[in-house]
């Protein structure tokens, strides 16, 4: 499977809608006094929406790196905006941050620039499925996030 054909994958599943939408409205109004009825139809959501989202995270867990791939690095409370630079194997990355202009620091909000800043950071991707810097422990290292890109420094510290 390529990059592209991992990306399609995720968001194909992200696009799906809940295919019974139409019926349940027409049951959810059709049966409300019976709560034992609504309780059905809202379960079905769930477990479909549950399927949807373990879905998603598998698709997720599989995503292929390509240079270029908007990620994003967490560091505990803070996020920084971040680009593949080098894919150097399918379970290692290169990232480098991206420069960010802050438009006001406490509410947190902040563009995002296309240039890069700092040096290279390598990244593996565990046994989990996570993507932890290389040389830290996967429960509480600096975990890398493929497909969105977000900066955030948490004012309190």
């Amino acid at each position: 499977m390529t990059s592209e054909e991992s990306f399609a994958r995720y968001e194909a599943i992200k696009a799906e809608e809940y295919p019974f939408h139409d019926r349940d409205n027409a049951e959810w109004k059709a049966f409300h006094d019976d709560p034992e009825v609504r309780a059905e139809i809202g379960h079905r959501y769930t477990v479909w929406r549950e399927n949807k989202t373990r879905r998603e995270n598998e698709a997720i867990s599989a995503l292929i790196p390509r240079v270029g791939l908007p990620c994003t690095m967490y560091f505990h409370s803070d996020r920084r905006a971040a680009t593949v630079v080098e894919v150097i194997s399918p379970k290692k990355v290169a990232v480098r941050y991206n420069q960010v202009r802050c438009i006001e620091y406490y509410a947190g909000d902040y563009e995002i620039l296309p240039e890069l800043e700092g040096g290279e950071h390598i990244f593996t991707k565990r046994t989990n499925g996570k993507w932890i810097l290389e040389g830290q422990h996967s429960k509480d290292g600096i975990r890398l996030l493929l497909h969105y890109q977000d900066h955030y420094i948490d004012p309190h510290y």
